[in-house]
C-alpha cells in the first residue's frame, strides 16, 4: 500500500520530470501481471517494470524485512496513504521489500541514492526534480 502511495505521488509530478528531460520510471517488486492494475491504482503514466527477482533491489541496495514495517513512522504513513485515498490491494511482490529512488545520469552516473530505512520512508519528490537533468548537460 505504502509503494502505491509513493508512486501515486510521483505521478502528480510526471509533466515536471518531462520538463527537465527527464525519463521517470518505476520498478516493482512484483509479476508484470500486475503492472496494468498498479497503474490504474497510482494513475502513473510514465515507465514501469517489474522485477519479481528483485535483482534491481539487491543492486540498490535496499533493504527488506519485518523489523522495517514495525514502528510509529510506519503506522503514520498507512494512516496518511488512507487518508490520501490510497486502499491496500492485492499483494503483489514481497511484502516486506523497501524502496527508495535513485536519480542515474547523464550516462551512468549515480547523482542520487535515498534507500528507504522504514516502510513508508519515501524520498521527497522535491529532492528528486532538484537532482535530474535540466536538459542542458548535452546528454
Amino acid at each position: 500500500m505504502l509503494c502505491r502511495q509513493q508512486v501515486a505521488e510521483l505521478s502528480e509530478y510526471e509533466d515536471q520530470f518531462s520538463a527537465k528531460q527527464s525519463r521517470l520510471v518505476v520498478i516493482g517488486p512484483g509479476e508484470a501481471v500486475h503492472l496494468a492494475e498498479f497503474r490504474k491504482v497510482t494513475g502513473f503514466r510514465s515507465e514501469l517494470f517489474a522485477d519479481p527477482s528483485r535483482e534491481a533491489y539487491r543492486i540498490l541496495g535496499f533493504s527488506s524485512g519485518i523489523s522495517k514495517l514495525l514502528g510509529l513512522k510506519p503506522l503514520q504513513s498507512v494512516f496518511s496513504a488512507i487518508k490520501a485515498g490510497i486502499r491496500p490491494g492485492k499483494l503483489q511482490g514481497s511484502a516486506l521489500q523497501l524502496g527508495g529512488a535513485a536519480v542515474i545520469g547523464p550516462g551512468n552516473e549515480l547523482r542520487y541514492l535515498f534507500r528507504e530505512k522504514q516502510a513508508g520512508d519515501h524520498p521527497p519528490v522535491a529532492a528528486l526534480l532538484e537532482v535530474v537533468s535540466d536538459g542542458t548537460s548535452g546528454d
